[in-house]
């Protein structure tokens, strides 16, 4: 599993309990498409002259890979509020239509995931091993930033869980990683102002050392100067279709245009290269700041409508007992020690979300219901774990736990090994690195040895 990334020490003022994670990642959405499919049209011979003089090319504009994949990207998180790689890959499997402008590798890559072929190891052979360094995973991400605004940290986390899928190169994470988190700090500036510098600096400092870092560096000083020919010959405008080519660049479009998507998307046409994904990635960015309100309402209604089976109006909610009515609690309850962790706001986030069983193998439900987390199994609908969890200073937190007793729902052990079995199932759902030992000392507790 993916390494957390650094922690920043510069984000701006933000008020997460009042922020709808949900809308944001949408408004990213679209934001995406609308560049993607405007940048797209540049690549047709009788648009030049267009762009030349900055008139909008004739409709309809229809997008290409960069939004269907950023669809599942969307619809993932809708689902899951996390990246479940497998799922995701499977979403990009299904979802592939091969006439919207993927790159050869990444067509066969996908083919052979829906013929039932592993996508780890088939994004892992990519390019003799090294794996795919290309822009596509930084394209599609805009919307993860901002579902995940509310913890830059966990944005750079899931940014990079979500490019694994399809682009293992380090550079190609860290292009994913960059772009996320500029779209977590836009989002976190709506209604503010912003300067280039709070929406790149934590970017530089959350970008794992390597080449797309350095080029984010040096997006971020070259913010005071106005010129897209400039910047464009210093950070690549994509026409390598790389990470490092594509990313830098569109940060600096970003940086330099945080109220005006217009303009923005204009400038970042400009430059030329890979005009499709650099749209795209600019678009993103600044519909996370701006929303939807600040998409001209023309393009957007000139752009192909997003995939039907998306239903982007349907945003999703969190779990809530409503949602289990056939629940059962617990019958004789018995205290336990809770875990001794504090969660973080991103990791809070997820466990707003929930987790709703979907299929046969997945063996868990958990839920809030006012300031109990509620865990049951799938298969019975009994609830088996209850946590008692309260705000601290550093976050929210477990202050009390009890486990299912009755021996006719759930043969448990003693008390330290149930408290163990708790701990493991909180980090497979909510924590974020694998963490071997948990299963180790559950083993030892429960069954000896």
């Amino acid at each position: 599993m993916t390494d957390q990334p650094r922690t920043s020490t510069s984000e701006p003022l933000f008020d997460a309990p009042l922020f709808d994670h949900r809308s944001a990642a949408c408004d990213a959405l679209h934001g995406l498409a609308v560049g993607d499919a405007f940048g797209a049209q540049f690549f047709v011979p009788e648009n030049r002259t267009a762009l030349d003089e900055r008139c909008l090319p004739p409709g309809p504009w229809p997008w290409t890979d960069d939004t269907e994949m950023a669809c599942s990207v969307f619809d993932a998180l809708r689902l899951r509020g996390s990246v479940d790689q497998w799922g995701l890959a499977r979403s990009f499997a299904r979802r592939h239509d091969f006439d919207r402008g993927y790159g050869p590798a990444m067509n066969r890559l996908l083919r052979q995931v829906r013929e039932g072929g592993s996508w780890r190891d088939l994004a892992a052979g990519l390019f003799d091993g090294q794996g795919s360094f290309g822009n596509g995973s930084a394209m599609r991400v805009a919307p993860l930033g901002a579902w995940f605004a509310v913890d830059l940290e966990e944005a750079a986390w899931q940014a990079a869980r979500s490019a694994e899928v399809t682009h293992t190169h380090p550079e190609a994470v860290a292009g994913a990683v960059a772009v996320a988190v500029a779209a977590a700090c836009a989002a976190r500036s709506r209604g503010r102002r912003i300067t280039p510098q709070e929406l790149l600096q934590p970017v530089v400092e959350l970008t794992p050392a390597g080449k797309v870092r350095d080029g984010a560096a040096e997006a971020l000083s070259l913010t005071d100067q106005p010129h897209v020919e400039l910047a464009a010959h210093r950070l690549g405008n994509g026409r390598l279709v790389s990470a490092v080519d594509t990313v830098p660049f569109t940060l600096w479009c970003a940086a330099r245009h945080l109220d005006d998507y217009e303009a923005a998307l204009w400038a970042t046409a400009s430059a030329g290269g890979d005009v499709d994904t650099t749209c795209a990635i600019v678009g993103g960015i600044l519909a996370s700041r701006l929303g939807v309100d600040g998409i001209p309402r023309h393009w957007h209604d000139t752009v192909e409508p997003l995939p039907p089976w998306l239903e982007p109006d349907r945003l999703g909610t969190d779990a809530s007992p409503t949602d289990f009515p056939q629940t059962v609690p617990i019958k004789h309850p018995k205290p336990i020690q809770p875990p001794d962790l504090v969660w973080t706001p991103g990791e809070w986030q997820r466990i707003r979300h929930g987790v709703r069983a979907q299929a046969m193998e997945e063996k868990w439900n958990a839920y809030l219901a006012d300031d109990r987390l509620l865990l049951s199994r799938s298969s019975t609908d009994h609830c088996l774990f209850e946590v008692a969890v309260e705000p601290t200073a550093d976050g929210w937190r477990p202050v009390s736990a009890w486990v299912e007793s009755a021996r006719d729902r759930y043969r448990r052990g003693t008390d330290e090994a149930e408290s163990a079995f708790l701990e493991m199932l909180l980090n497979m759902y909510f924590g974020k690195a694998d963490r071997p030992e948990l299963w180790e000392r559950y083993r030892r507790l429960r069954f000896g040895g």
